[in-house]
């Protein structure tokens, strides 16, 4: 299932929004609390799945390693996570993204809007506070539809992360059989509590 995301780059405005498109109840948005991401942490907690060094990226990220996820190729992410479990003659799963989005220097003043495309129900949006900086975090159930046949949940985490003059846009995005939720859900709270944010040394 693919998910459309569109980014709106608007200069002289410090701001940060996330929006729902064709969202099929009113979206509730909330204040939440800061975020437990471990920002410039000097090492890994634990094991962890970590990102691949690049030189155009000062930092690597690290999910915490939980027993029966996998890394899984996936084109155009950092890092991809899935596990799969048989359910009474079904397959449940779920799957965990991180992105990093091209940087842009904090002093041109651009923030990023993120519209969320699809036919949402329970929609939720947070505002959160990461790496000191805001952020957001949203929640919703894709109904089924095509192939899939079944409800998918959705989370999202966006923030931005600042390297020297530069701000890295960050996205964490999961993705589960809406049956097998509070299964996962777990799981899912302790990758996002468990972020790390690793500067190169």
């Amino acid at each position: 299932m693919v998910i459309g995301v569109r980014h709106l780059f608007l200069a002289g405005i410090v701001a940060a929004s996330v929006a729902a498109c064709d969202v099929s109840e009113s979206p509730n948005t909330t204040s939440a609390p800061t975020l437990r991401t471990a920002c410039d942490a000097d090492a890994a907690t634990g094991a962890v799945f970590t990102t691949a060094a690049r030189p155009d990226m000062p930092f690597t990220l690290q999910l915490p390693q939980l027993r029966g996820w996998q890394v899984t190729p996936m084109e155009g992410r950092e890092l991809a996570l899935r596990r799969a479990d048989r359910h009474a003659g079904r397959t449940g799963n779920a799957t965990v993204t991180l992105d990093v989005s091209e940087p842009r220097n904090v002093a041109d003043n651009i923030s990023v809007f993120t519209g969320i495309q699809g036919d949402w129900q329970h929609w939720r949006t947070e505002t959160v506070e990461v790496c000191r900086r805001g952020g957001y975090q949203a929640t919703g159930i894709l109904p089924a539809s095509g192939v899939d046949g079944v409800d998918q949940y959705h989370e999202f985490i966006g923030f931005d992360y600042l390297a020297g003059e530069m701000l890295y846009p960050i996205r964490m995005s999961v993705e589960a059989t809406a049956a097998d939720r509070d299964t996962y859900q777990p799981d899912i709270d302790t990758f996002v509590d468990g972020l790390q944010v690793v500067p190169a040394s």
